[in-house]
């Protein structure tokens, strides 16, 4: 049973640089090789760039690092990720900035599975504060654990390599940057599809944002832990709906991001990406779009990704 103790604790504090380099390094890998995160010595940062921080610079609940969540005595080594959100108080971080960020234990929550057994839910908030000490930015990461037997993969697809270059990808090259004061409700950039999705991307994605579980890269590992090949990573698509998003509306805008990773999906599949403006209201005499983004599998049109994303589209 996790101790309940544990709940909104916080600490220790860590310091996270937004350092160019790895900036640029993360937007490479999630199809944004652009001038504005590129080039910009004060890049405002990718819209899930922040999923890194507990990774390389602090701790995760799978990765607690000596910190007082080792106390949950939970068994995380098998755990998914059932959503991650980013809220913005204001304009992205920037290159150069330096935030200091804690992260604690917000909640957990209990329940059955319909294949049976017990769902742990846990989510883990990260709080992000400037030199001022002001709070510019949280991220909330949800992992989920099951003591269901059974295998929740069925099949993946022969994975053929295929020469995709060695400079990174840029799908959404053809994505017109939009006018915000024209932009309506219904309107959208249309459909991007991929090709099939190949180990290396998989790989950049897996150091540019830090995991480095072999799920996603060791055929054989993969194959032995029951899986029938390696699956991809729900964060990398998720980044690949943000520079999709910010193609067409820019990274300073957006304010929120909610996803949710509803199924698995392998290498080698091929993916789309589209999006929508749902809604626009005024808050605060800004204009406020939402969009539904959602990155699907192909062959048999099931989301992988779905997000909602909120951007400030002005006065």
């Amino acid at each position: 049973m996790i101790d309940q103790t544990l709940i909104g604790r916080f600490g220790p504090d860590y310091e996270m640089p937004i350092e160019r380099g790895k900036l640029r390094e993360f937007a490479n890998a999630t199809y944004a090789p652009w001038p504005e995160f590129i080039d910009d010595h004060r890049a405002v940062i990718p819209p899930t760039y922040l999923c890194s921080a507990g990774v390389f610079w602090g701790y995760t609940l799978e990765r607690p690092r000596g910190t007082h969540l080792e106390a949950l005595d939970h068994d995380l080594s098998v755990s998914l990720h059932a959503e991650e959100s980013y809220i913005f108080h204001g304009e992205p971080p920037r290159a150069g900035d330096v935030l200091t960020a804690r992260a604690g234990l917000e909640s957990f929550t209990e329940k059955h599975g319909s294949r049976g057994g017990k769902l742990v839910f846990l989510t883990l908030l990260t709080e992000f504060r400037n030199q001022a000490g002001d709070l510019i930015a949280e991220a909330r990461s949800v992992s989920v654990t099951s003591d269901a037997q059974g295998n929740i993969a069925t099949s993946a697809p022969d994975y053929e390599p295929i020469d995709i270059g060695r400079e990174p990808l840029d799908p959404f090259a053809a994505i017109e940057r939009a006018d915000v004061d024209a932009i309506t409700q219904g309107a959208s950039p249309g459909r991007i599809d991929m090709a099939p999705l190949s180990i290396r991307e998989v790989v950049r994605y897996a150091a540019a944002g830090g995991e480095d579980d072999p799920l996603h890269y060791d055929l054989v590992h993969a194959k032995a832990q029951g899986f029938p090949g390696m699956f991809g990573l729900g964060m990398h698509q998720a980044g690949g709906l943000g520079s999709y998003a910010t193609r067409w509306l820019g990274a300073k805008r957006v304010r929120s991001m909610r996803i949710r990773f509803p199924n698995m999906f392998f290498v080698g599949e091929e993916l789309s990406y589209e999006g929508k403006v749902s809604s626009i209201e005024m808050t605060d005499d800004h204009r406020m779009a939402t969009l539904d983004l959602t990155c699907t599998r192909r062959s048999d049109d099931a989301p992988i990704v779905e997000a909602i994303m909120q951007l400030d589209l002005g006065g």
